[in-house]
């Protein structure tokens, strides 16, 4: 394979989008981040946005994850000096087997209909070339990807995409299951055993988690997936499955998103991630498992349990949960540019 310069042929320079499309733009200063959360509270409220932009999000913007990513972050000012828009580009330096681009922007509805989205994406797109070289090297073989996902009932944001050259990639469905407060846990069979996270051996779990992701559509990712639901865990609604011989067979690891709590006005836990060994399979694990999380949300209070999985897993996932009581809500689409 050809070096990521010959592939990505970043330009020299990547102008901000023009001032006669209203903004004034410029980089990212710590004291912007009020007006951002003020800018992320609009532009969800009125998108419906499934996911909501918390202030760690918003910190991620200034220095990357936990200063892990190499990050570019714009904003775009009105003549009072309040922020009407924010871009960033955001490289994941964890990710060393795939170069991975994300583009996010945020525009207040007021500034849109005017092209910005069209020269945000412009911007975002020869940046995160240059950056995917600036990281990993000009003469590097390794497969580069520009990415972005987007809820699948923003059609303006789908067809901005869709128009700058971005495919769809994948479909993911996003599930809930009503929790009625009577669920009990149910019991693991053929000398299986179930165990509360804080008992799980996390590198042994770890390492499940790489070899059960390998064979995912994107298994590049699957260790910023667990660095990501690690950050995020609640242990009280999470579990592991060992067998007769107490090896580790499955995990599942929930969430406390809050920020949708606030939004919603509904107490949920999440599903981040969930999986078993292959050779483990077909024996109720899954759903062993997926009975703890929802026993243990109802006993901490919680309205409902929700997850996201890829409606074209060749595992049958999304109708493995749907017999689970879990049904769809809403769906994003992850888009990208692969080179």
């Amino acid at each position: 394979m050809t070096g990521l310069a010959q592939r990505l042929q970043p330009p020299a320079s990547v102008a901000y989008p023009g001032a006669h499309l209203g903004l004034r733009w410029r980089q990212l200063i710590p004291s912007d981040g009020p007006g951002i959360a003020e800018l992320a509270r609009v532009v969800e409220d009125a998108d419906e946005a499934i996911h909501r932009i918390s202030p760690g999000a918003i910190a991620d913007l200034m220095e990357g994850k936990h200063g892990a990513d190499l990050i570019d972050t714009i904003v775009g000012v009105d003549v009072d000096g309040a922020i009407g828009a924010v871009a960033s580009v955001r490289v994941l330096r964890s990710v060393d087997e795939m170069a991975v681009a994300v583009v996010n922007a945020l525009i207040h509805p007021r500034w849109r209909g005017r092209g910005l989205g069209r020269a945000l994406l412009f911007w975002q797109d020869g940046r995160a070339r240059q950056l995917l070289v600036e990281h990993f090297g000009a003469d590097n073989p390794i497969r580069a990807q520009i990415m972005n996902t987007v809820d699948s009932h923003m059609t303006d944001r789908r067809r901005l995409y869709i128009a700058a050259g971005f495919y769809a990639k994948r479909t993911f469905a996003i599930m809930y299951r009503e929790i009625e407060g009577s669920e009990s846990a149910p019991s693991a069979k053929h000398g299986y055993r179930l165990l509360p996270w804080n008992d799980v051996n996390i590198e042994e779990a770890r390492n499940l988690h790489d070899a059960v992701f390998t064979d995912h559509y994107w298994p590049e990712m699957r260790g910023r997936w667990w660095e990501e639901a690690m950050d995020e865990c609640e242990p009280r609604w999470s579990f592991g499955i060992v067998d007769p011989e107490g090896t580790l067979a499955g995990y599942c690891v929930c969430a406390r998103p809050v920020d949708r709590w606030a939004a919603t006005g509904r107490t949920e836990a999440y599903v981040s991630l969930i999986g078993t060994s292959p050779e483990h399979r077909g024996k109720g694990l899954v759903r062993t498992l997926l009975g703890a999380a929802v026993a243990a949300a109802a006993q901490s209070g919680m309205s409902r349990i929700g997850l996201d999985v890829d409606i074209s897993s060749p595992s049958n996932a999304h109708g493995i949960y749907e017999h689970f009581g879990f049904v769809d809500e809403r769906s994003e689409v992850y888009y990208a540019i692969e080179h």
